[in-house]
Order: structure tokens, then C-alpha cells, then sequence
């Protein structure tokens, strides 16, 4: 049952870290970080080491096992877990395995380089997971450590009340206590049913443990994206990782990561689900996407937004055959600003200006700028009221260039082309038409 539960943790953080050499303790009592503090090695599991590394540990083991809790001095520690750069590692350390690292960067993970995650309980050290080789080549970050520390708290729990609980099945043993006592969500499923939920699964979705036994199918759970292959999953049962998002009780929406896992469940073939939420990782990448797509000037998008997202819009007006219009528009006399009044006057005018064009626009049009004082507008099902607009724009702007930059007579030049089911302009037609009547405009001034 220990060896099981030490495989479980040492595969949990193989899967969830960068970390490829793993190596899993669980001693015989807990000791505490002072030098007359120890222990004896019970069992082991690992990861990645050599024939001739297992060979030093099972000798290690052989011989007594007897490892000490100076390691874990105060000066390495971060978080709840302990980084001793190349060089510190105390000579208490053992067995010494050697680091197959090779140096990657000045500031990152280096040969010899040790990183130990405790097994605590009730202030005690059980045990320890010690990790290498990381494939990012860094040094630990908060986030993954703290990952980290919590599988090892789930596995403090499981080893200590498997040698109380000798007389239940291993397998029920590493259920109970990997599932229960879990960060994440687990979900039994079978035959289109919930047939096990943890506290945590139910905390993620917010139903009673009687609800979601009596929804079926469990597949609404999640996006409707995804369902198909989760109802597939559902009658063959198979591993596999997916991200989508669940669908809470209260209508709210989390993005999760599921890890399935086939097993056989009161006789027959189940899905486990290992459910994590990721909703703050998704969020936060979704936040630094959108700041790569925005102009950091005037906080319209830009052009790398146009080019990866204009095609998909000029399908869909193809699909339901609805005008599409490009506006191409640029600042006339913006040189003299920069000329006459600064860089620093003109990038005032660009911003004002790019919030007084976005001002004019309905929510479902874009404004992108395009380069320097020019600006692309993107007008989804629009065709035949353009000049309205148009000559709106041309208004509001020279209006706000009086009362804001008298000195240089400010306007904005205006071109534009429209696709319709019956031109089928390709994309580049589109923006060559409106860039030509565009000058075709500002000759005309």
C-alpha cells in the first residue's frame, strides 16, 4: 500500500512539474529540521534515475536508512519547501545521487542543484519528494511549489493512514485517501452517471453530492465543445487530458483541466476524473494575450490582432452572406504636429483621437491602429449608410482639432471598400480599394 501511494506521488509530479528525476521517501517516524533529529528509511518510489542510481538507494536503504533533518535549514527554505543551490548541499544529505542537469542559463537550474518538497504532519517531517532535471531548465516558481506541496500534503495523510488501516484492500486505501483528503476534484463515472464525488469536486460545481448522483448525463457538466468526446470517453473508458470549462450550478462558468483515467468500478468499467481548476491560469494568459493585441498608446488593437482575426470575420459574412466594410482613415497634416509641437503633443492627438473615432462606433466594430496616424475600421454588416459615418468622423474630428490643437489644422482622410455576396472581394482587394480611395480623398482636399 505505502510502495503504491509513494508510485501515485512520484507519477502526480511528473505529470504536474517540469521536473523529469524524481525520487519519493516515507520514513519510519517524523523528524523535525535539527541536526539530532532522525529517522530511518521505510520505502521508496522514483522516476528517471539510473540503473546504477536505484542500486545506491537500495543499498542506502539496506544498510539502515538512517537520514538526518539538518537538511532542512531555514536559510533554503522558500515556501513550505527547501531549494539548496549547487554547492550548500550539507553533507548529511544522502544518498548522494548524482545530478544529470547539464547548466542551462546563469540564472537558472544548475548541476547539483537539489530541491526537497517535506512530507509534513502535525509539524513533523514523514518523508520528502526530491526533484531534478527540469525541462523549462528554471529555478522552482511560487506557483509550481506550491502545486508541488500540495500533492505531498494529500500523501502525508494517505501513507500515514495506510500503516493504521493495514486490514482494508490497497486499492480501497489509495482511493480513500488520494480522493478524499485531494485539492482537486475526482469524479467517478460510469454508465452516464456520477457514482463518486469528492468534497472538492462538489465545491468546484456547487451541487449536493444527491445532485449530481441524479444528473445524468455527467457530460453537461462541461463544454458543449467537448461533450461528444467525453460521452466516447464515457462508453470506452480511456487516460487522456483535456481543458474545457464547467458549467457551475449557479450558471457561473470555471475553466478546469481533466485528467481521465480508466478503471474498473464495482465490477465494471469506469472514468475517473482528476479535476483541476484553472480558472486564474486561463484568465491570467487570456489578460497577457490581450495586452499583446492592444497598442500601448492609444489601447486600440492593433495590428497583429487584425491579422489574426480578420479572416475569421470575413467568413462569417461570407456565411451568412452580409456586407462587410473596410475604412482605411489617416490624420491629415499630423506631420506638422510633430514638427511644430513635439512627439510628445503628437502622441496626445493619436490618443484622443483613437478614442474619439471608437466613440462613433457600434460595440460589434473595430478599430485597429494600423501604423503611425493610421487607423483601420473594421464594420461588420454595414454597406450602404458608410458616408453617414463617414462624414460624421470627419466632423467630430476636426471639431475636437480646434478646440484641442489650433495651430495645426488637423482632419482625418477617409477610404473605404465593402464586400458583398456579390463582389466576393478577397481580403487584399478589400484593402487596396479603400487605401486608393483613401488618397484619392486627401488629393481631393
Amino acid at each position: 500500500m505505502i510502495k503504491e501511494i509513494l508510485k501515485e506521488l512520484v507519477s502526480s509530479v511528473v505529470q504536474r512539474s517540469p521536473y523529469r528525476r524524481v525520487l519519493v521517501s516515507f520514513y519510519d517516524q517524523a523528524i523535525t529540521p535539527a541536526p539530532d533529529s532522525t529517522a530511518r528509511v521505510l520505502d521508496y518510489a522514483s522516476e528517471g534515475l539510473t540503473t546504477d542510481d536505484e542500486r545506491e538507494i537500495r543499498l542506502f536503504i539496506a544498510s539502515g536508512g538512517i537520514i538526518r533533518g539538518d537538511k532542512y535549514m531555514p536559510s533554503f527554505r522558500i515556501g513550505d519547501s527547501y531549494y539548496i543551490p549547487a554547492g550548500s548541499v550539507p553533507y548529511s544529505v544522502a544518498p548522494r545521487i548524482p545530478s544529470r542537469r547539464r547548466f542551462i542559463s546563469l540564472h537558472g537550474w544548475r548541476a547539483e542543484d537539489l530541491l526537497l518538497i517535506p512530507c509534513r504532519l502535525n509539524g513533523g517531517i514523514i518523508g520528502q519528494v526530491s526533484v531534478d532535471d527540469p525541462l523549462d531548465g528554471g529555478t522552482p516558481s511560487p506557483t509550481k511549489l506550491r502545486e508541488l506541496e500540495g500533492l505531498t500534503a494529500v500523501a502525508g495523510i494517505a501513507l500515514v493512514e495506510a500503516q493504521q488501516r493495514e486490514n482494508m484492500s490497497e486499492r480501497h486505501k489509495l482511493f480513500s485517501f488520494l480522493t478524499d483528503n485531494a485539492m482537486t476534484g475526482v469524479l467517478i463515472v460510469q454508465q452516464r452517471r456520477v457514482r463518486y464525488a469528492n468534497d472538492r469536486a462538489l465545491a468546484l460545481f456547487g451541487y449536493t453530492r444527491d445532485e449530481l448522483f441524479t444528473m445524468e448525463p455527467w457530460w453537461q457538466l462541461f463544454s458543449p465543445d467537448d461533450r461528444t468526446a467525453l460521452r466516447k470517453n464515457d462508453e470506452q473508458p480511456s487516460p487522456g487530458d483535456l481543458e474545457t470549462r464547467g458549467t457551475r450550478q449557479d450558471g457561473g462558468a470555471i475553466s478546469l483541466h481533466l485528467q481521465s483515467l480508466a478503471m474498473d468500478y464495482e465490477g465494471a468499467p469506469a472514468l475517473m476524473l482528476n479535476i483541476l481548476d484553472i480558472t486564474k491560469r486561463v484568465h491570467a494568459e487570456e489578460l497577457l494575450k490581450e495586452k499583446a493585441f492592444r497598442d500601448p498608446l492609444t489601447g486600440l488593437y492593433n495590428r497583429q490582432y487584425f491579422d489574426e482575426s480578420i479572416q475569421r470575420e470575413l467568413k462569417r459574412s461570407q456565411r451568412y452572406k452580409r456586407p462587410f466594410t473596410v475604412m482605411m482613415t489617416d490624420l491629415t497634416n499630423f506631420k506638422r504636429v510633430n514638427d511644430q509641437l513635439g512627439h510628445q503633443e503628437g502622441d496626445r492627438v493619436l490618443r484622443d483621437v483613437a478614442h474619439l473615432v471608437q466613440a462613433q462606433l457600434r460595440e460589434s466594430d473595430w478599430v485597429i491602429r494600423y501604423g503611425g496616424d493610421e487607423f483601420l475600421i473594421i464594420l461588420p454588416e454595414t454597406g450602404l449608410q458608410i458616408e453617414v459615418l463617414a462624414e460624421r468622423l470627419r466632423r467630430v474630428v476636426s471639431e475636437w482639432a480646434e478646440g484641442n490643437v489650433p495651430e495645426v489644422k488637423i482632419g482625418i482622410d477617409i477610404g473605404w471598400a465593402t464586400w458583398t455576396s456579390n463582389t466576393d472581394f478577397s481580403l487584399a482587394r478589400l484593402l487596396k480599394i479603400a487605401d486608393r480611395n483613401m488618397y484619392i480623398e486627401k488629393e481631393t482636399r
